[in-house]
């Protein structure tokens, strides 16, 4: 139903198709908005329907209701989720609410006097509340607003995703091919810590892959032969599924490995651990950024880092060249992963503590309320 003209609301802009972490994310804030019985106007980032068909049917009908719906800006809450590069400034609103987070230690250009021309700023995590605060954003702004997913939809005993090569155990990592992510430490640590003949295979779900027309296959055997030096017959199973899986799929994916592996270098949040987590897989993660928020020692495996450097002058991202972000440790990796598949009793352990912590304090009914009462305190001010 359309509001009446002049209505007030909450007007949210963010990306919410096309499976990036930022939409999976706005989804899950959506639905809990919607238990809370708030006022929503949805204005999509990016692509303006579900193209892909990633989600269930009456997702798709629900979300397109609320982008019908309009509310006097004037009066209303401007609620903008995306890189802070892309806040629409221009737009007058009663409060403008920017939601946002970076990867590294600080903040790229003109990132900070634009955070500063929005009535509060939520980061994801408490890592990039200090990282946001050194850059020149005003700690009165700041509120950290995590997010949360549906524990219910990722959770252990789903179905497994069929995989033809898995093994007795089976690591997951799912991720862009981006420096950022640390593809390159993944591969080292895992040719160090196995060989063919262990009952152990490395599944890679890559999202993206920049270099368009590229053969990803070809890529990753030259990478292992030249840069691992590691010959081919000497490598251990790596199967290597590429592409977006359907929401409902996901799960399944998850549910496939005993494992989530993912060395990255930095996360504003690093939702893909959480999924994991959620799911009971055993997580193995980097020891800094985002992701500490809700990963410690108890419940998954995190690894050390060599320090915080520099990113390259020749990272596959402008955006990050000379900013600092973390060193994952090679040798640490390779010896937690071996101790994750050699001592299943603590991998078992430390993932069912994952599952209790992503249900009692992360599950998106749990952070709902959190979120109403924020909305509404803004809506009554």
């Amino acid at each position: 139903m359309t509001p009446p003209q002049g209505s007030t609301g909450i007007v949210f802009r963010a990306a919410v198709y096309g499976g990036s972490g930022y939409a999976d994310g706005n989804l899950d804030v959506l639905a809990g908005l919607r238990q809370a019985e708030l006022p929503l106007q949805l204005v999509p980032i990016g692509q303006q329907s579900d193209e892909q068909e990633l989600l269930p049917p009456g997702r798709r009908r629900e979300l397109a209701r609320m982008q019908r719906r309009q509310y006097d800006l004037g009066r209303s809450i401007l609620y903008q989720c995306c890189p802070a590069a892309d806040f629409d400034t221009r737009v007058e609103a009663r409060v403008r609410v920017g939601r946002t987070a970076f990867e590294t230690d600080t903040l790229p250009p003109d990132w900070a006097e634009r955070c500063n021309l929005q009535d509060e700023i939520w980061p994801t995590s408490h890592f990039n509340r200090e990282t946001f605060a050194r850059a020149g954003v005003d700690e009165h702004r700041l509120r950290v607003m995590p997010e949360g997913l549906d524990t219910a939809k990722f959770r252990p005993g789903v179905t497994p995703l069929p995989i033809p090569g898995r093994r007795g155990f089976n690591f997951l990592s799912v991720f862009d091919w981006i420096d950022r992510k640390g593809p390159d430490v993944l591969l080292r640590a895992f040719c160090r810590a196995f060989g063919p003949d262990d009952d152990v295979a490395l599944i890679l779900k890559v999202h993206k892959f920049d270099e368009p027309g590229a053969n990803l296959e070809e890529r990753l055997l030259f990478y292992l032969e030249r840069e691992c030096g590691v010959r081919l017959e000497r490598t251990p199973p790596i199967l290597l599924l590429q592409g977006l899986l359907p929401k409902e799929v996901m799960p399944r994916l998850y549910a496939s490995a005993d494992a989530f592996v993912l060395p990255s270098r930095g996360e504003g949040w690093g939702r893909p651990y959480m999924e994991a987590a959620a799911s009971q897989s055993a997580v193995l993660a980097t020891r800094w950024s985002g992701q500490l928020d809700f990963l410690n020692d108890g419940n998954s495996f995190l690894i050390d880092i060599e320090g915080v450097r520099p990113a390259p002058r020749d990272s596959d991202r402008d955006i990050y060249i000379g900013q600092g972000w973390a060193e994952p440790s090679v040798e640490h990796l390779a010896a937690l992963m071996q101790q994750v598949a050699r001592e299943r009793a603590e991998t078992q352990r430390r993932a069912a503590q994952a599952r209790r912590d992503m249900v009692t304090l992360w599950d998106r009914t749990v952070l709902a309320a959190r979120w109403a009462k924020e909305f509404r305190r803004l809506l009554d001010r």
